[in-house]
């Protein structure tokens, strides 16, 4: 599953006495999930390894999230340097291909469906159903480069779910009430840094970007 679970470097927190509390920061969220339809950015990942003290070259691409009509999570997060790895999930079903050695995993997510989500957390979910699955507390105020932010600790209720990742960091833009940067903190020390820009909301996304073609050539890995 780690293959399908991006993350965030970790900022110094400074709390501000005029910073918001974390109920007026959920219901911020709230209301941008009232109207949320979908998202498309750019963005940035690299992963930091705690044993050798360092991090992998980063990685750079495409990330557009949408809904099916039932609900279910629809993702594209297509890598595009320094090479190509394309992750798309949608009907239950994840696929990550990797073209330039003509290999693909196929993978039923199942009971795991939800760890999908942990690509998204923040992205139009309501403050209720982010509840059920986490302890949440609010860390203070911090820009994100020129943008100020709220900045959220998630920490998973499950302990299935926190073998995972301990915890999740939030950086949520105060003004359009999204992040724009995710930090997922693993048990061992490591973590993935994530950062999105050219944030765009609620365009029309085709079907297709989230389906993917495997040429014939391709040898697939199916996972149950």
């Amino acid at each position: 599953m780690k293959v399908l679970l991006p993350l965030l470097a970790p900022l110094f927190f400074v709390k501000s006495p005029a910073a918001a509390t974390l109920e007026e920061v959920l219901r911020l969220m709230e209301s941008v999930g009232k109207t949320f339809r979908s998202f498309e950015a750019g963005f940035s990942q690299k992963k930091y390894t705690a044993v050798l003290d360092e991090f992998d070259m980063p990685e750079t691409g495409e990330f557009l999230y949408s809904r099916a009509r039932d609900g279910s999570a629809l993702l594209r997060q297509e890598i595009t340097k320094p090479g190509t790895r394309i992750l798309t999930i949608k009907g239950g079903v994840a696929t990550v291909y990797q073209p330039r050695i003509k290999q693909a995993q196929v993978l039923s997510l199942g009971k795991n469906k939800d760890k999908a989500e942990y690509l998204v957390l923040g992205l139009g979910q309501s403050p209720a159903k982010l509840r059920e699955t986490f302890q949440m507390e609010y860390l203070g105020a911090e820009k994100v480069g020129s943008v100020p932010c709220h900045v959220l600790a998630l920490k998973p209720k499950a302990a299935a779910a926190a073998a995972y990742f301990t915890s999740i960091t939030l950086w949520i833009d105060s003004s359009r009430g999204l992040p724009i940067q995710q930090r997922l903190q693993e048990p061992n020390g490591d973590y993935l840094l994530v950062n999105f820009s050219g944030i765009q909301v609620n365009l029309k996304i085709p079907d297709s970007k989230f389906e993917q073609k495997l040429p014939a050539d391709v040898q697939i890995q199916r996972i149950q």
